[in-house]
Order: structure tokens, then C-alpha cells, then sequence
């Protein structure tokens, strides 16, 4: 038999939980024993996803504050506290899209997708992050996207605001490791009303389309709400990592660096040397995977020392 995830006693918080993958998520993490806070500013949503998980005999309350203000996040927050005296998870699921071609793409524009995605996460696991470094234990799931780790076209703001999210998430997995609290970030694909309603422009819009056909029915947001449920539960002992989950393929995603090229003795090279030797800085034949910036200048540190104490051997 295999052993179930029980979230009996924990009290969470998933923002954008009104429909889509942020209704799965709420609705399971109840169903598992924790009290939710429903976090929408579709207020008719927030309360019907209540309702649901009060009818299978969970516990949850709404909360209708945007999260792109810290006013807005810290009364999320509150929210938790005031009803159930404490809050042990944090899933930042809130987002939408504004997509146009980057030479049209205006202030409003950009301002207003990384005030949800980016500021939001910001905004709401800033307070969150308090209570949970008091308790001494916490998790934290960050929503990115495929989008922020490997680009798409006519959409540089939701993709900058994504990017945005691996960032914040490796430095507070840095930050949290001491104090009990893991950050973990997902990039998730599935059928939901955000993707119906932010559709790619032209040949790309027809590519999305023939790419979910191929799929089938792999695209229900349950599959990415069973690693949701993973991350954020006791069991969880990863932190500040990027989890893929496409159409039923789990995969770690992850930002490396190949073994590269160094150049010899002291002297700055050449424009001229860098460019003759790109095909040893792009080899993707070993990859160093970094768990921060220090993990980084270590790595090529050594090796340069290496390299240097194998030059003067000879």
C-alpha cells in the first residue's frame, strides 16, 4: 500500500484559487486535512471553491484582497491567522497574461504583469515568510513557467515576470534552509481558462493548439496539483528547485553551466581567442549545476586553479 500525504493541522494559503490550477490545488489540499485560505479577487469564485471544500467537510475561508499591493498581501495573510492561528504553506498561484509583440508592448502592460506575478509573490510570502521563520517551519511554492525559463514570443513582460520567480525563489530557498522553510518553484502546463484566455498570436496560437492535440487528455490541472501536494507537505525534503510537469511528465528543470573553456595564464584573451573557442564554451557535454552564485565562483575557481597547477607542472 502506499503510505498517503496527510496535511491534517496545516493551514495554507493558495492565491488565484478561484478556478483553474489554484481551484485544484485548494480543493485538494482541503480534501488532505488542511484549512485553506481562498485567495481571488473574483469574489463569486473564492466563494464557490469555499463552498465546495465545506461541503466534503473541509475547512476554508475566502480572501478577495489583490495580491499586488503588500496591503493586499499581508491582509492574505491575515486572513489565515485570524481564522485558523497560523499558516504552514504558501502556494502563489495568482497570474494572468497580457501579451503583445515587444515593439508594442506598453507600460501598462509590463506594470501590470509583474505586479501579479512577481511583486504578488513578493508582496504575499514576504508576511507569510514571517510567520513561517517565528514557527520555525514552512513551504513555499512558487508558480512560474515554461515561459520564464526558455522564452516564448509576444510575451517578454509574463516571461520577465516569470523569470522574475526563479530568481526570487533560489535566493529564499538560501535564506529559509536554516529556518525550516523550503521554497520550490513549478512550471506548469494544463487546460485551464487562463490559457483560453490569453492566447498566443498567429503561427504560435496554431502550434499551442496542434501541441495539446498530440497530448490528448493529459492536461487536467490534478496532474500539476499532485506535485503541489508533494511540495508543500512535511514530507517535502527538496528546496530551491524547478519542477516541469507537462502533460504527465514530471521533470527537474534547472539552470547549469557547461564545464566551459579557460583561458591560459594571466593575460585578458582576445575577442578574437573567445570567438575561436565558442564550441568548448557551448559543449553541453558536462554540465556544473550551481546552488548559488557562491556554488558558481567555487566551481570555476577550482578549476582554473586546476588548470593553472597542471600549466606550471608541465
Amino acid at each position: 500500500m502506499i503510505e498517503s500525504i496527510s496535511l491534517a493541522g496545516s493551514v495554507a494559503i493558495v492565491t488565484g484559487a478561484g478556478a483553474g490550477l489554484g481551484r485544484a490545488h485548494a480543493i485538494e489540499l482541503a480534501a488532505r486535512g488542511a484549512s485553506l485560505v481562498v485567495n481571488d479577487v473574483n469574489e463569486s469564485a473564492a466563494d464557490s471553491v469555499v463552498a465546495e471544500i465545506r461541503s466534503r467537510g473541509g475547512h476554508a475561508v475566502a480572501a478577495y484582497d489583490s495580491v499586488a499591493t503588500p496591503v493586499g498581501g499581508q491582509r492574505i495573510v491575515d486572513a489565515a491567522l485570524d481564522q485558523f492561528g497560523s499558516l504552514d504553506i504558501l502556494v502563489n498561484n495568482a497570474g494572468f497574461a497580457r501579451n503583445a509583440p515587444f515593439d508594442r508592448l506598453t507600460v501598462a502592460e509590463l506594470d501590470a504583469v509583474l505586479d501579479v506575478h512577481l511583486r504578488g509573490a513578493v508582496f504575499v510570502t514576504q508576511p507569510a515568510w514571517r510567520v513561517m521563520k517565528r514557527a520555525g517551519y514552512g513551504r513555499v511554492v512558487m508558480t512560474s513557467s515554461g515561459a520564464g525559463a526558455f522564452g516564448r514570443p509576444s510575451g517578454a513582460n509574463y516571461c520577465a515576470a516569470k523569470a522574475g520567480l526563479l530568481g526570487l525563489t533560489a535566493s529564499l530557498a538560501l535564506e529559509g534552509a536554516t529556518a525550516g522553510i523550503h521554497t520550490n518553484c513549478i512550471l506548469p502546463v494544463a487546460a485551464t481558462e487562463f490559457v483560453a484566455r490569453s492566447p498566443l498570436l498567429g503561427d504560435d496560437a496554431e502550434r499551442l493548439r496542434e501541441v495539446f492535440d498530440r497530448a490528448g487528455g493529459r492536461r487536467e490541472p490534478e496532474r500539476v496539483t499532485a506535485l503541489v501536494v508533494y511540495l508543500a507537505s512535511h514530507e517535502c525534503d527538496v528546496n530551491g528547485e524547478i519542477f516541469s510537469i507537462c502533460f504527465g511528465r514530471y521533470a527537474r528543470a534547472f539552470v547549469g553551466l557547461t564545464r566551459g573553456w579557460i583561458s591560459g595564464g594571466d593575460e585578458i584573451p582576445s575577442a578574437e581567442l573567445v570567438r575561436d573557442r565558442v564550441g568548448a564554451i557551448r559543449d553541453l557535454g558536462a554540465i556544473d549545476v550551481p546552488r548559488s552564485l557562491f556554488d558558481e565562483f567555487e566551481q570555476a575557481a577550482a578549476r582554473v586553479s586546476g588548470a593553472t597547477a597542471v600549466s606550471g607542472a608541465k
